[in-house]
Protein backbone atom coordinates (compact mmCIF):
# COMPACT_ATOMS: atom_id res chain seq x y z
CA UNK A 1 0.00 0.00 0.00
CA UNK A 2 1.42 3.36 -1.02
CA UNK A 3 1.84 6.44 1.16
CA UNK A 4 -1.25 8.12 -0.32
CA UNK A 5 -3.40 5.07 0.31
CA UNK A 6 -2.20 4.77 3.91
CA UNK A 7 -2.90 8.45 4.47
CA UNK A 8 -6.41 8.18 3.07
CA UNK A 9 -7.03 5.15 5.25
CA UNK A 10 -5.92 7.03 8.38
CA UNK A 11 -7.98 10.05 7.39
CA UNK A 12 -11.01 7.82 6.90
CA UNK A 13 -10.50 6.25 10.32
CA UNK A 14 -10.22 9.67 11.91
CA UNK A 15 -13.59 10.61 10.47
CA UNK A 16 -15.77 7.62 11.23
CA UNK A 17 -13.79 4.38 11.16
CA UNK A 18 -14.59 3.56 7.54
CA UNK A 19 -12.10 1.30 5.80
CA UNK A 20 -9.96 2.26 2.82
CA UNK A 21 -11.98 -0.16 0.72
CA UNK A 22 -15.16 1.77 1.48
CA UNK A 23 -13.50 5.04 0.56
CA UNK A 24 -12.42 3.68 -2.81
CA UNK A 25 -15.84 2.12 -3.26
CA UNK A 26 -17.48 5.47 -2.67
CA UNK A 27 -15.21 7.02 -5.26
CA UNK A 28 -16.34 4.49 -7.84
CA UNK A 29 -19.96 4.17 -6.75
CA UNK A 30 -21.15 5.53 -10.11
CA UNK A 31 -20.78 3.11 -13.03
CA UNK A 32 -18.42 3.95 -15.83
CA UNK A 33 -21.33 4.60 -18.17
CA UNK A 34 -22.34 7.60 -16.06
CA UNK A 35 -18.87 9.09 -16.35
CA UNK A 36 -19.16 9.74 -20.07
CA UNK A 37 -19.51 13.47 -20.62
CA UNK A 38 -22.38 14.58 -22.90
CA UNK A 39 -21.97 17.70 -25.04
CA UNK A 40 -21.56 20.78 -22.82
CA UNK A 41 -24.33 23.30 -23.31
CA UNK A 42 -23.66 27.01 -23.23
CA UNK A 43 -24.95 29.10 -20.35
CA UNK A 44 -25.83 32.72 -20.81
CA UNK A 45 -25.63 34.88 -17.70
CA UNK A 46 -28.54 37.28 -18.14
CA UNK A 47 -29.37 40.51 -16.36
CA UNK A 48 -25.76 41.18 -15.36
CA UNK A 49 -23.58 44.05 -16.46
CA UNK A 50 -20.11 43.55 -17.87
CA UNK A 51 -18.70 45.21 -14.77
CA UNK A 52 -20.58 42.85 -12.44
CA UNK A 53 -19.35 39.82 -14.37
CA UNK A 54 -15.78 41.11 -14.42
CA UNK A 55 -15.98 41.84 -10.68
CA UNK A 56 -17.27 38.30 -10.13
CA UNK A 57 -14.37 36.77 -12.05
CA UNK A 58 -11.76 39.00 -10.41
CA UNK A 59 -13.09 38.14 -6.95
CA UNK A 60 -13.55 34.42 -7.56
CA UNK A 61 -10.44 33.53 -9.57
CA UNK A 62 -7.53 32.47 -7.37
CA UNK A 63 -4.03 32.67 -8.91
CA UNK A 64 -1.59 29.88 -8.18
CA UNK A 65 1.59 30.78 -6.30
CA UNK A 66 4.05 29.71 -8.98
CA UNK A 67 2.69 31.09 -12.27
CA UNK A 68 -0.26 33.18 -11.10
CA UNK A 69 -2.86 31.50 -13.29
CA UNK A 70 -6.31 30.07 -12.56
CA UNK A 71 -5.97 26.35 -11.89
CA UNK A 72 -8.33 23.74 -13.28
CA UNK A 73 -8.50 19.97 -13.57
CA UNK A 74 -6.46 18.70 -16.50
CA UNK A 75 -6.73 15.06 -15.44
CA UNK A 76 -10.06 13.24 -14.96
CA UNK A 77 -11.52 13.79 -11.53
CA UNK A 78 -12.11 10.94 -9.08
CA UNK A 79 -14.14 12.23 -6.09
CA UNK A 80 -14.59 10.27 -2.87
CA UNK A 81 -16.54 11.09 0.30
CA UNK A 82 -16.48 9.75 3.86
CA UNK A 83 -18.13 10.39 7.21
CA UNK A 84 -21.83 10.09 6.31
CA UNK A 85 -24.16 7.17 5.43
CA UNK A 86 -23.50 5.39 2.15
CA UNK A 87 -26.57 6.79 0.41
CA UNK A 88 -25.44 10.34 1.21
CA UNK A 89 -21.90 9.53 0.07
CA UNK A 90 -23.26 8.30 -3.25
CA UNK A 91 -25.34 11.45 -3.68
CA UNK A 92 -22.45 13.80 -2.86
CA UNK A 93 -20.12 12.02 -5.27
CA UNK A 94 -22.81 11.95 -7.96
CA UNK A 95 -23.47 15.69 -7.57
CA UNK A 96 -19.78 16.55 -7.97
CA UNK A 97 -19.58 14.39 -11.09
CA UNK A 98 -22.80 15.81 -12.55
CA UNK A 99 -21.63 19.42 -12.12
CA UNK A 100 -18.22 18.45 -13.54
CA UNK A 101 -19.85 17.06 -16.67
CA UNK A 102 -21.92 20.23 -17.09
CA UNK A 103 -18.78 22.35 -16.71
CA UNK A 104 -16.78 20.37 -19.25
CA UNK A 105 -14.54 18.59 -16.72
CA UNK A 106 -13.49 15.04 -17.46
CA UNK A 107 -14.65 12.39 -14.99
CA UNK A 108 -12.69 9.17 -14.54
CA UNK A 109 -14.43 6.09 -15.89
CA UNK A 110 -12.06 3.80 -13.98
CA UNK A 111 -14.13 1.95 -11.33
CA UNK A 112 -11.08 1.79 -9.04
CA UNK A 113 -9.63 5.23 -9.73
CA UNK A 114 -7.40 6.85 -7.14
CA UNK A 115 -9.30 9.67 -5.39
CA UNK A 116 -7.98 13.13 -6.18
CA UNK A 117 -10.94 14.92 -4.56
CA UNK A 118 -11.49 13.80 -0.95
CA UNK A 119 -14.61 15.11 0.82
CA UNK A 120 -14.79 14.43 4.55
CA UNK A 121 -17.82 15.12 6.76
CA UNK A 122 -17.04 15.42 10.45
CA UNK A 123 -18.13 17.28 13.58
CA UNK A 124 -14.47 17.51 14.67
CA UNK A 125 -12.70 18.99 11.64
CA UNK A 126 -9.54 20.27 13.34
CA UNK A 127 -8.26 16.85 14.51
CA UNK A 128 -8.88 15.54 11.01
CA UNK A 129 -6.95 18.42 9.48
CA UNK A 130 -4.15 17.83 11.99
CA UNK A 131 -3.94 14.25 10.71
CA UNK A 132 -3.76 15.43 7.11
CA UNK A 133 -1.06 17.96 8.02
CA UNK A 134 1.00 15.18 9.60
CA UNK A 135 0.57 12.59 6.84
CA UNK A 136 0.07 14.65 3.67
CA UNK A 137 1.09 18.30 4.24
CA UNK A 138 1.29 18.91 0.48
CA UNK A 139 -2.49 18.47 0.32
CA UNK A 140 -2.86 21.72 2.27
CA UNK A 141 -1.39 23.75 -0.58
CA UNK A 142 1.67 25.83 -1.25
CA UNK A 143 3.59 26.95 1.85
CA UNK A 144 7.10 28.19 2.53
CA UNK A 145 7.33 28.96 6.24
CA UNK A 146 6.04 27.15 9.34
CA UNK A 147 3.69 30.11 9.76
CA UNK A 148 2.22 29.41 6.32
CA UNK A 149 1.63 25.80 7.30
CA UNK A 150 0.06 26.86 10.60
CA UNK A 151 -2.34 29.11 8.72
CA UNK A 152 -3.25 26.44 6.19
CA UNK A 153 -3.55 23.86 8.96
CA UNK A 154 -6.27 25.76 10.81
CA UNK A 155 -9.98 25.20 10.24
CA UNK A 156 -11.69 28.58 9.80
CA UNK A 157 -14.96 27.69 8.04
CA UNK A 158 -17.65 25.02 8.49
CA UNK A 159 -16.96 23.96 4.89
CA UNK A 160 -13.38 24.50 3.80
CA UNK A 161 -11.22 23.41 0.88
CA UNK A 162 -7.47 23.01 0.40
CA UNK A 163 -5.80 22.86 -3.00
CA UNK A 164 -2.59 21.19 -4.09
CA UNK A 165 -1.70 22.63 -7.49
CA UNK A 166 0.85 21.84 -10.17
CA UNK A 167 2.44 23.59 -13.14
CA UNK A 168 2.52 21.93 -16.55
CA UNK A 169 4.80 23.24 -19.27
CA UNK A 170 4.71 23.25 -23.05
CA UNK A 171 6.04 19.69 -23.25
CA UNK A 172 3.60 18.30 -20.69
CA UNK A 173 6.21 18.22 -17.92
CA UNK A 174 4.32 18.55 -14.63
CA UNK A 175 5.67 19.76 -11.28
CA UNK A 176 3.79 20.07 -8.01
CA UNK A 177 3.70 23.66 -6.73
CA UNK A 178 5.69 23.06 -3.56
CA UNK A 179 8.47 24.99 -1.90
CA UNK A 180 11.87 23.67 -0.90
CA UNK A 181 10.61 23.66 2.70
CA UNK A 182 8.53 20.61 1.77
CA UNK A 183 11.73 18.63 1.36
CA UNK A 184 11.46 18.44 -2.42
CA UNK A 185 14.30 19.05 -4.84
CA UNK A 186 12.77 22.14 -6.38
CA UNK A 187 15.24 24.74 -7.46
CA UNK A 188 17.15 26.03 -10.45
CA UNK A 189 20.77 27.10 -10.74
CA UNK A 190 20.98 29.97 -13.23
CA UNK A 191 23.85 31.91 -14.71
CA UNK A 192 23.37 35.31 -16.28
CA UNK A 193 24.27 38.99 -16.16
CA UNK A 194 24.96 40.06 -12.59
CA UNK A 195 22.57 43.00 -12.76
CA UNK A 196 19.76 40.49 -13.41
CA UNK A 197 20.89 37.78 -11.02
CA UNK A 198 21.31 39.97 -7.98
CA UNK A 199 24.63 38.39 -7.17
CA UNK A 200 28.37 38.78 -7.57
CA UNK A 201 30.68 37.58 -10.28
CA UNK A 202 31.51 33.92 -9.71
CA UNK A 203 35.05 34.38 -11.02
CA UNK A 204 35.81 37.78 -9.56
CA UNK A 205 37.31 40.68 -11.44
CA UNK A 206 35.30 42.16 -14.26
CA UNK A 207 33.39 39.03 -15.30
CA UNK A 208 29.84 40.33 -15.84
CA UNK A 209 28.19 36.93 -15.28
CA UNK A 210 26.94 35.59 -11.97
CA UNK A 211 25.44 32.33 -10.79
CA UNK A 212 22.54 32.18 -8.35
CA UNK A 213 20.38 29.41 -6.90
CA UNK A 214 16.64 30.01 -6.92
CA UNK A 215 15.28 27.45 -4.44
CA UNK A 216 11.59 27.68 -5.34
CA UNK A 217 11.93 28.13 -9.10
CA UNK A 218 10.97 25.57 -11.72
CA UNK A 219 12.51 24.73 -15.06
CA UNK A 220 9.90 24.80 -17.81
CA UNK A 221 9.66 24.93 -21.60
CA UNK A 222 7.63 28.02 -22.55
CA UNK A 223 6.51 29.97 -25.60
CA UNK A 224 8.06 33.31 -26.46
CA UNK A 225 4.71 35.08 -26.62
CA UNK A 226 3.12 37.93 -24.73
CA UNK A 227 -0.30 36.28 -25.10
CA UNK A 228 0.29 32.63 -24.21
CA UNK A 229 3.41 31.19 -22.60
CA UNK A 230 2.53 27.49 -22.76
CA UNK A 231 2.28 27.04 -18.97
CA UNK A 232 -0.86 25.59 -17.36
CA UNK A 233 -1.96 25.72 -13.72
CA UNK A 234 -3.60 22.44 -12.73
CA UNK A 235 -5.08 20.82 -9.66
CA UNK A 236 -3.26 17.82 -8.23
CA UNK A 237 -5.46 17.17 -5.20
CA UNK A 238 -8.43 18.87 -3.52
CA UNK A 239 -9.39 18.23 0.09
CA UNK A 240 -12.75 19.41 1.42
CA UNK A 241 -13.80 19.12 5.07
CA UNK A 242 -17.39 19.89 5.99
CA UNK A 243 -19.21 20.14 9.31
CA UNK A 244 -22.89 20.23 8.25
CA UNK A 245 -24.02 20.82 11.84
CA UNK A 246 -22.48 24.30 11.61
CA UNK A 247 -24.21 25.23 8.34
CA UNK A 248 -27.73 26.63 8.20
CA UNK A 249 -28.56 25.19 4.82
CA UNK A 250 -30.10 22.12 3.25
CA UNK A 251 -27.97 19.12 2.33
CA UNK A 252 -28.70 19.88 -1.33
CA UNK A 253 -27.22 23.38 -0.92
CA UNK A 254 -24.19 21.93 0.86
CA UNK A 255 -23.67 19.44 -1.97
CA UNK A 256 -23.78 22.23 -4.56
CA UNK A 257 -21.35 24.36 -2.54
CA UNK A 258 -18.96 21.42 -2.28
CA UNK A 259 -19.27 20.65 -5.99
CA UNK A 260 -18.14 24.17 -6.94
CA UNK A 261 -15.24 24.06 -4.46
CA UNK A 262 -14.15 20.70 -5.89
CA UNK A 263 -13.86 22.12 -9.41
CA UNK A 264 -12.58 25.68 -8.86
CA UNK A 265 -10.56 27.50 -6.22
CA UNK A 266 -12.78 30.41 -5.16
CA UNK A 267 -10.99 33.34 -3.59
CA UNK A 268 -13.85 35.27 -1.97
CA UNK A 269 -15.89 32.85 0.12
CA UNK A 270 -16.16 35.21 3.09
CA UNK A 271 -17.59 38.14 1.13
CA UNK A 272 -20.76 38.53 -0.90
CA UNK A 273 -20.24 38.06 -4.64
CA UNK A 274 -21.25 40.75 -7.11
CA UNK A 275 -23.75 38.27 -8.61
CA UNK A 276 -26.05 35.70 -6.98
CA UNK A 277 -23.89 32.66 -6.26
CA UNK A 278 -23.81 29.49 -4.19
CA UNK A 279 -20.26 30.51 -3.25
CA UNK A 280 -21.75 33.25 -1.05
CA UNK A 281 -23.56 30.61 1.05
CA UNK A 282 -21.33 31.12 4.10
CA UNK A 283 -20.64 34.83 3.59
CA UNK A 284 -21.95 36.91 6.48
CA UNK A 285 -24.91 39.19 5.74
CA UNK A 286 -25.14 38.30 2.05
CA UNK A 287 -28.62 38.89 0.64
CA UNK A 288 -27.94 37.26 -2.72
CA UNK A 289 -26.37 34.00 -1.66
CA UNK A 290 -27.68 31.15 -3.77
CA UNK A 291 -29.32 28.12 -2.18
CA UNK A 292 -28.26 26.08 -5.23
CA UNK A 293 -25.77 26.43 -8.06
CA UNK A 294 -26.78 29.51 -10.06
CA UNK A 295 -26.34 30.30 -13.74
CA UNK A 296 -23.49 32.56 -12.64
CA UNK A 297 -21.69 29.67 -10.93
CA UNK A 298 -22.15 27.30 -13.83
CA UNK A 299 -21.24 30.02 -16.30
CA UNK A 300 -18.04 30.71 -14.40
CA UNK A 301 -17.07 27.02 -14.25
CA UNK A 302 -17.75 26.53 -17.94
CA UNK A 303 -15.73 29.63 -18.79
CA UNK A 304 -12.77 28.48 -16.68
CA UNK A 305 -12.67 25.12 -18.43
CA UNK A 306 -13.24 26.57 -21.92
CA UNK A 307 -10.70 29.40 -21.69
CA UNK A 308 -7.17 28.95 -22.99
CA UNK A 309 -5.17 27.85 -19.91
CA UNK A 310 -1.88 28.84 -21.55
CA UNK A 311 -2.71 32.53 -21.74
CA UNK A 312 -0.82 34.88 -19.45
CA UNK A 313 -2.72 35.57 -16.18
CA UNK A 314 -4.37 38.88 -17.06
CA UNK A 315 -5.54 37.70 -20.48
CA UNK A 316 -6.72 34.38 -19.02
CA UNK A 317 -9.02 36.17 -16.57
CA UNK A 318 -10.20 38.46 -19.34
CA UNK A 319 -11.17 35.50 -21.51
CA UNK A 320 -13.00 33.85 -18.61
CA UNK A 321 -15.03 37.02 -18.05
CA UNK A 322 -15.73 37.37 -21.78
CA UNK A 323 -16.89 33.76 -22.14
CA UNK A 324 -19.04 34.07 -19.03
CA UNK A 325 -20.70 37.22 -20.37
CA UNK A 326 -21.23 35.92 -23.89
CA UNK A 327 -22.43 32.49 -22.84
CA UNK A 328 -19.85 30.88 -25.11
CA UNK A 329 -18.20 28.72 -22.48
CA UNK A 330 -17.84 25.21 -23.81
CA UNK A 331 -18.31 26.18 -27.47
Amino acid sequence: MGQDARSISRITSAVCGISLALLLGAASAQPASQAAAPPVESVTVTGASSKAINDFVQAAATPTHIIGKVARWETPICPAAVGVPEDVIAQVVKRVKDVAVQAGVRVSSNPVCKPNIVIAFTSTPQPLLDSIRKDQPQWLGYHVTPQDLDRLGTVTRPIQAWYSTATEDLNGHRQIDASQSDGNDRGVLLTGPCYLMGGHSRTGGTNPYCTAWFPNAIAAEVKGSRVADGLRATFDHVTIIANPLKVRASMAAIEDYIAVLALAQINSLDTCQSLPSITSLLASGCTQAGTAITANDLGYLKAVYAANPEKVPGLQKGEIAYRMEQGTAGQ
